[in-house]
């Protein structure tokens, strides 16, 4: 494996490393994302906090992450991967350390915001490097496995962490600890990343990223990428909630659940992108979505024991983060030429994490104030649909799908002119 060389130029067996590097640096962001939702039970009397800034906790790192995603792949494309990621990952961990060191609403959602900085540079910087590394057969399953990172370590295997580390300290020792975790990534990533080959343009321009706006699948798979994000961020704030207030579950039953919730997730971001590769990028997510939809509603409404509740749990989790890779990611990779790729990733990231981040959140919080935290679930559950029917107007980017088709046209769009 070692003697064969990836599109960067590099052996086969860099493509695995900085994969898994850049795979454990995202689950750390799961970590600092994730873990806010897990402590909600602990902080929401401690901070004496109302609906609305549960929400806006919950969105926190957002709108800083909507800005940074646009403006860290923009910057990446004009003046390298490496230069711009590894500050971030710095960043990162630093912030999430201060976490714990917060002392009422106003201080977290401060530090929660600066995090987003990083958090959203790791995710479009470290996606277009992940895609510039990998084998053109292998870019849809290691995006994914990027992506697990995300689900396996933030949710599935931090729901157990956050949970022990603050059983065993309080809620303020587990952020210090994953800070701690995400520099060591750090400087793992300081020793081994190298710049991809030099791509034939680095004079890249915003516009040209906000141009493809005007192609309807690129519009598609932005509204698909709004609401994927609406069904992730809107369970993660609020099914502890639910799960403690409304169902009555304990502390540890509730991380439980998480946790099958991000394990079965991990395994779909392998699973889904798979099977993407063979059966097309289009079936795959419009397939997941319905099933995450139909398995959500029953979960919410069905009021069964803790063992059903696990089983829907785990299918909304297996097809829910399934199709996350392929909607905010490779389908948007596959659309564009190279040296719009970071931009492009940014773009879609930008109104993906305006809305379904930051926006959605938000009107949850102030939902809740009204109404049970069953029916704020229940916006996670339209959201899917709204990636099922968004999907089915995006153009087939699968490699095997396109070039089995004669003559066919759905090639990588080429940069438009800034002018135009």
């Amino acid at each position: 494996m070692g003697g064969c060389m990836t599109p960067s130029g590099k052996p086969a067996r860099y493509e695995l490393t900085i994969v898994l590097l850049l795979a454990l640096f995202w689950g750390c962001v799961g970590l600092n994302r994730f873990s806010i939702g897990l402590i909600f039970p602990f902080i929401v009397p401690e901070f004496h906090l109302a609906g609305w800034q549960v929400g806006l906790l919950i969105s926190g790192t957002s709108i800083t992450w909507a800005v940074s995603s646009w403006i860290g792949g923009y910057l990446s494309d004009r003046h390298g991967r490496r230069r711009i990621l590894l500050p971030a990952v710095g960043f990162v961990g630093v912030m999430t350390g201060a976490m714990g060191g917060a002392w009422d609403f106003l201080s977290m959602f401060i530090v929660r915001d600066l995090l987003g900085i990083g958090d959203g540079v790791g995710w479009a910087v470290g996606q277009a490097t992940i895609n510039e590394a990998s084998a053109p057969s292998r870019k849809s399953i290691n995006q994914g496995v990027f992506t697990v990172g995300y689900t396996l370590i933030g949710v599935g295997v931090g729901s157990y962490v956050i949970t022990w580390l603050t059983g065993l300290g309080g809620w303020r020792l587990a952020f210090p600890v994953v800070g701690a975790i995400t520099l060591v990534i750090l400087i793992a990533l300081f020793a081994f990343m190298r710049e991809p080959q030099k791509r034939a343009s680095q004079e890249a321009d915003w516009r040209l990223a906000l141009g493809l706006l005007r192609d309807p699948s690129m519009v598609a798979i932005t509204a698909a990428g709004c609401a994927a994000l609406t069904w992730l961020q809107i369970f993660v704030g609020f099914n502890p909630l639910f799960l403690t207030k409304i169902r009555g579950f304990s502390f540890a039953e509730t991380g439980i659940i998480a946790s099958i919730w991000g394990f079965s997730g991990a395994a779909g971001q392998i699973l889904i992108p798979l099977a993407s590769e063979h059966f097309g990028r289009r079936p795959a997510a419009f397939v997941s979505a319905g099933v995450s939809a139909a398995a959500l509603t029953l979960y919410v409404l069905g009021g069964y024991d803790i063992w059903t509740m696990r089983i829907l749990v785990g299918l909304c989790g297996l097809c829910g983060f399934g199709l996350l890779p392929i909607v905010l990611a490779t389908c948007v990779s596959e659309m564009v030429s190279d040296e719009i790729r970071g931009a492009a990733l940014g773009m879609t990231n930008f109104f993906g994490v305006l809305i379904g981040t930051t926006l959605m959140p938000l009107v949850g919080g102030l939902i809740s104030d009204h109404v049970e935290f069953g029916t704020v679930l229940g916006l996670a559950a339209i959201a899917d649909i709204v990636v099922a029917i968004s999907i089915l107007k995006v153009r087939e980017t699968a490699p095997r799908i396109v070039s089995s088709k004669p003559n066919s046209t759905e090639r990588p769009a080429p940069a438009p002119s800034a002018g135009t």
